[in-house]
């Protein structure tokens, strides 16, 4: 809600001129004070309005202010975190990058390792071969001792008795052979499967040499990703430090906020307190103006007001004719003539609304009031309220049907509408044989213009309806106030 504009209305010149004072009747002398207190309380109003327009942004401000300081808590709260989040990364990232390192020599030494087994069983191939040709060589000589040894053992078997002690060990060298025999074939065996074993590990260290190279690879590019990381979690917590900086100056920035919205809200509350005082004073300075006003109205047979005085009490009791006889006829009821409900018309804007007389009023008093408007030219309206300064129908160049302009609407759409101002609350309200008020009217594009408002209430079977209103420039020249 922003504080708007006061508009400038218009007032009568300088009473005190003398060539005014001296073709004036008191009336003429003493309204231009009433337009002056109209046109101040008017003012009083509208700074009233802007006061309190600005109370409402500094409510707003200060909200936000809040919620700009809870924002700028949880930041601080969330750096401070990540903060320590990303040290905590750091740290760890660090850590880990020296257990990837430590891992990445230990499987670059197993690679070595398992890299290396290939050349070392081809030795071993080439010893197990040796062995084997010596074997051979071993079974070969086992044969041809064993060979020697049935010999001489046949040998000694033709000797007899000479031959006993050569039979003797011709026997034990057979058994050597044949032990001899059996430890190769038990060699041989062993040296078979040993060389299917060292085949096998050759074929697996073929196989598993491309792996471990791949692997080496990525153990080294896991170390660069990590050492990457570290360092980004490094250079993210210096970017982090200096955001939280930034949030200490922004909050230290919305403290500065709150205590100049606490100095502002102080004075416009001060202030919004001086004028709603100032607003009572020219309430009040108007009922005596306007006391004022009326009490010339009734001893100045004469006066200026008087003729408008005598036109309103007329219009307003062929207007009560009108309803008795629609009372008398049967086209509406008691009940509703005098109801005062109002149904709102659906998007409407200024707000319109129906009434259970609404009917009635714009079958009846159409001709009754635009017929009084040729009393004078300066005559701007003449319209029915009822007690509670809702006017069914009003004059037809005020009737209009709604524009999507609300301000359009406000100055050419009048019928419909609840007038619950001081002046049409007044004119409702009264009983008195007629009132006098003074007050702003927006004409639409000729602006804001100072007017009379007499009214006289309206009776119909010895109840009070309403009033009827007419409001009329003065008739003394006009000029531009600014206050």
């Amino acid at each position: 809600m922003t504080a708007q504009p006061l508009p400038v209305a218009t007032v009568p010149t300088n009473p005190a001129d003398p060539a005014i004072v001296a073709d004036t009747s008191l009336a003429e002398e003493i309204a231009p004070l009433g337009y002056l207190v109209a046109d101040l309380a008017a003012f009083v109003d509208g700074i009233d309005g802007n006061a309190r327009a600005n109370l409402v942004q500094i409510d707003t401000l200060r909200r936000a202010t809040q919620d700009f300081g809870g924002a700028i808590a949880a930041l601080h709260d969330g750096f401070r975190s990540l903060g320590t989040s990303a040290l905590e990364t750091e740290a760890a990232a660090a850590e880990r990058l020296d257990a990837i390192a430590e891992n990445g020599r230990r499987y670059q030494e197993l690679s070595a390792w398992g890299t290396g087994i290939g050349p070392r069983t081809e030795d071993l191939e080439h010893v197990l071969s040796r062995i084997v040709a010596s074997n051979d060589d071993i079974t070969r000589i086992a044969r041809q001792v064993n060979i020697l040894a049935i010999n001489a053992s046949i040998e000694a078997a033709r000797a007899g008795d000479a031959g006993r002690g050569f039979a003797i060990v011709a026997e034990a060298v057979k058994d050597l052979s044949h032990k001899t025999a059996d430890a190769a074939g038990g060699i041989r065996t062993a040296v078979t499967s040993l060389d299917g074993w060292t085949r096998t590990m050759r074929e697996d260290s073929r196989r598993l040499t491309p792996e471990f190279a791949r692997g080496l690879e990525i153990a080294a590019s896991t170390q660069d990703a990590v050492a990457m990381i570290a360092d980004q979690m490094s250079a993210a917590r210096t970017r982090i430090e200096a955001l939280e900086t930034s949030v200490n100056v922004l909050a230290s920035a919305e403290r500065d906020v709150g205590e100049v919205c606490d100095i502002i809200d102080m004075g416009t509350r001060h202030t919004a307190t001086g004028v709603d005082e100032a607003r009572n004073r020219t309430s009040h300075m108007m009922d005596r103006c306007e006391a004022l006003l009326q009490r010339v109205a009734e001893v100045e047979a004469d006066g200026p007001d008087r003729p408008f005085i005598a036109h309103a009490q007329t219009i307003a009791g062929r207007i009560a004719a009108a309803f008795e006889t629609a009372l008398e006829t049967g086209q509406i009821t008691e009940e509703d003539l005098f109801d005062t409900g109002l149904a709102p018309i659906p998007g409407s804007d200024p707000p319109q609304f129906m009434a259970r007389h609404s009917r009635l009023t714009d079958t009846v008093v159409p001709p009754i009031i635009e017929d009084a408007l040729r009393f004078d030219p300066n005559i701007l309206f003449t319209c029915p309220c009822d007690r509670q300064g809702y006017i069914a129908t009003h004059n037809r160049k005020f009737s209009a049907l709604q524009s999507d302009d609300p301000a359009w609407n406000a100055a050419n759409c009048r019928n419909r509408r609840l007038f619950d101002d001081r002046t049409g609350r007044q004119a409702g309200a009264s009983r008195a044989p007629f009132l006098m008020q003074v007050y702003r009217r927006d004409m639409g594009a000729q602006g804001m213009v100072m007017m009379k408002d007499i009214s006289a209430p309206i009776t119909v079977r010895g109840r009070h309806w309403g009033g009827l209103r007419i409001g009329y420039r003065n008739t003394v020249q006009e000029a531009p106030l600014r206050v």
